[in-house]
């Protein structure tokens, strides 16, 4: 039997078959395999993996064809995301757009591909950190129209980015917090509720505005992260509409145990509530840019801080580590990839829990 020159027999006796799955950031085509028993299997495998792969994948369009030559970067970027529409986040696609909008078309105009230079490029990112966005960000700008720019001609160029230094995680103090939970207590209970969740178990803004009453299982005091609520921008216009999405990673979909204690909160809520979703406002799920405009009421009457209601996730993590949390335990809660990312991420302790370790070294010197 003649195999396909894409397909070979390994040394452990498998069948191994290569196909082409779209470019990397210099226009050299990158390459997946697919894995079976038999020829056969490899080869149905590979038909079903390179049709996929031309569908959402196209190929560039070579440098010397008349739409290289005359599509702009405005136009690629277009061409780009809506050849990518099946692939991407409805949420990711409308980040992406705002890019565009914002950051792009204003500066390149109708600059054509096959114009851009290594110098423009740089002075492009150069630009944008100017303006006060982070790398982060910029990183994101720049590779979408790389990745763009690759899709239609071939080509792109590398630019260089400043180190970004760590930032420092924003939380609030054991007296900030207490202030914080007075003041939302005393505005009622849809901002008490959606205060002490975020505070006490680390979900994000969207999770607690997506929450339903069915998520929640009182019987075994535990609740279910099963979706996130977000504004996102229509297609193809400059509206925005609220969407119910899947969470933000496949770990982000998880389980959390409620403490007793916000248990009782929950089910005196419940009595009272009429609705499918535990935070409403006249029977409409309260969406979290209405969160952040109240959290900032709250935190003018506790007389805290400006801070971001992501905040609240942070001050959750740290109180768990000062609390003995161990770290795989407060991973899985918070929706983490890895412990790893935790530990990376609140490496930090407070001053009180510092100061609480060096008092516990009285008792050795007691023992002198």
């Amino acid at each position: 039997m003649r195999m396909a020159r894409n397909i070979y027999r390994r040394k452990d006796g498998r069948f191994e078959g290569r196909y082409a799955n779209g470019y990397d950031v210099h226009g050299k085509t990158k390459y997946r395999s697919v894995f079976g028993k038999t020829y056969a299997e490899v080869k149905e495998k590979l038909e079903r993996a390179k049709a996929i792969a031309n569908q959402t994948m196209p190929a560039p369009i070579q440098k010397d064809s008349p739409m290289a030559n005359g599509t702009t970067i405005d136009e690629a970027v277009s061409m780009h995301l809506e050849n990518s529409r099946l692939r991407l986040k409805s949420s990711t696609l409308g980040v992406y757009r705002r890019y565009l909008d914002r950051y792009i078309s204003p500066y390149f105009g109708k600059m054509r591909c096959d114009a851009l230079t290594a110098e423009l490029s740089q002075a492009f990112v150069n630009r944008l950190l100017e303006n006060g966005l982070s790398v982060t960000t910029v990183q994101s700008v720049f590779n979408l129209v790389k990745s763009s720019v690759v899709a239609t001609t071939g080509s792109a160029f590398s630019v260089q980015f400043p180190k970004e230094g760590k930032k420092a995680v924003e939380y609030l103090s054991i007296d900030e917090q207490k202030r914080l939970e007075q003041a939302a207590k005393d505005r009622g209970n849809v901002d008490y509720i959606a205060v002490m969740l975020c505070l006490y178990t680390g979900i994000r803004i969207g999770e607690v505005s997506g929450l339903q009453w069915s998520d929640i299982n009182f019987e075994c005091k535990l609740f279910y992260v099963n979706r996130t609520m977000q504004r996102i921008r229509s297609d193809g216009e400059n509206k925005t509409e609220l969407a119910f999405l899947a969470p933000k990673s496949a770990t982000s979909a998880r389980e959390i145990p409620l403490p007793d204690f916000l248990l009782d909160i929950l089910c005196n809520f419940k009595l009272v509530a009429k609705t499918d979703y535990v935070l409403t406002y006249k029977n409409k799920p309260i969406e979290p840019r209405t969160l952040q405009y109240r959290f900032k009421r709250i935190l003018e009457a506790a007389e805290v801080k400006d801070v971001c209601w992501h905040t609240t996730r942070h001050t959750f993590a740290t109180r768990a580590l000062e609390n003995g949390f161990d770290v795989k335990s407060l991973s899985e809660i918070l929706g983490h990839g890895s412990a790893m990312v935790t530990l990376n991420k609140y490496a930090h302790s407070s001053t009180e829990h510092k100061r609480g370790c060096m008092n516990a070294l009285s008792a050795v010197y007691s023992t002198n």
